[in-house]
């Protein structure tokens, strides 16, 4: 007979081993019973003391609050693995609680696609800080890896800062968080360059070449927050208008098309490359609003995006014949 290993009231590893192995890894009680040589009583009892205790949180998801029928429209027309509309109110639009709203529908199917020891890169935006706040209620400790995908697009303190974001993220999952240490546009090429070589940017390479998941906005050419904080000129801005950039991703232009037209900006993208970011096996973009359609029709065309996460105003927008559940 095996002997049981002694589990005390203090031993938070094995209780929360005990849970990732319950409700993460699907496996049965008396699975981890056997390979942890415990009883499987024993194993009853941490998991009732996982929910006790908050470690493990259970969330019922009202469907209600997604629309299948355009879900299904986005995914047969830009060829995505998942689509996740919300259901928000119509007088709520551009506001906290239309955020707020998207955002606590959203959480569940994000949350449901991070899994334990994953790398993720993180993004930037009001809705990306709103997803991170609603993911709260589900975030349960994952051992990840967040890294910040681009360069700021702001000097000051901000709770939509990509740094932030995975700061944040990193806490709620239980990861470490690595930061670029850099703006997000630089436009003088040989200076971005040296930025590219330098010890703190270069090191954050190699997580790019082995993200397991994206997490990230799209901006329009104008508007966005490159735009507003002064990163892109004006010239600029006419230089890739005139070579038909409708959007970014990442500091990387792209047309209406799907073409990518960053020979149009004589500067640089400081973070992921196109290349890097076409290599990522899910990329999860977090975009709405009227002013981001044509962007975010450009980029879906591109074929980088595998899931995208938007509100049932802005779906509508971007499929031809959408179908709506009522």
């Amino acid at each position: 007979m095996t002997a049981e290993r002694e589990t005390t009231g203090s031993d938070l590893d094995v209780l929360i081993d005990v849970a990732e192995r319950y409700y993460l890894k699907s496996q049965t009680q008396s699975q981890i019973a056997r390979q942890m040589g415990i009883s499987v009583s024993s194993v009853s009892r941490l998991l009732s003391r996982a929910l006790r205790e908050g470690i493990v949180r259970i969330t019922i998801v009202r469907p209600h609050g997604r629309q299948p029928g355009l879900e299904h429209s986005l995914c047969q027309t830009y060829h995505l693995s998942e689509a996740i509309v919300a259901q928000v109110p119509r007088e709520a639009y551009r506001t906290d609680a239309w955020r707020e709203r998207f955002a606590t529908v959203a959480a569940p199917a994000i949350d449901a696609r991070i899994k334990i020891g994953q790398t993720v890169g993180i993004g930037r935006g009001r809705l990306m800080a709103a997803l991170g706040t609603a993911l709260h209620a589900y975030a349960t400790p994952r051992h990840m890896t967040c890294v910040q995908v681009m360069g700021e697009d702001v000097s000051q303190h901000s709770p939509n800062r990509s740094a932030e974001l995975a700061r944040v993220m990193a806490e709620m999952y239980g990861g470490l968080s690595y930061y670029l240490n850099a703006p997000a546009l630089v436009d003088d090429p040989a200076l971005a360059a040296m930025l590219q070589r330098s010890s703190g940017i270069n090191q954050l390479q190699a997580f790019y070449e082995r993200l397991d998941m994206m997490l990230v906005g799209v901006g329009p050419l104008r508007g966005s927050a490159l735009d507003a904080n002064g990163l892109l000129r004006e010239e600029h801005i006419r230089q890739l208008e005139g070579a038909g950039a409708l959007g970014d991703i990442c500091g990387h232009f792209f047309a209406s098309d799907g073409r990518f037209v960053d020979a149009a900006y004589p500067g640089r993208a400081i973070g992921m490359s196109i290349a890097q970011i076409r290599r990522c096996p899910q990329v999860v973009l977090v975009a709405a609003g009227d002013e981001k359609v044509p962007a975010m029709c450009a980029l879906l065309k591109t074929g980088m995006v595998h899931v995208l996460a938007t509100d049932e105003r802005t779906a509508l927008q971007l499929v031809p014949s959408p179908r709506v559940t009522p």
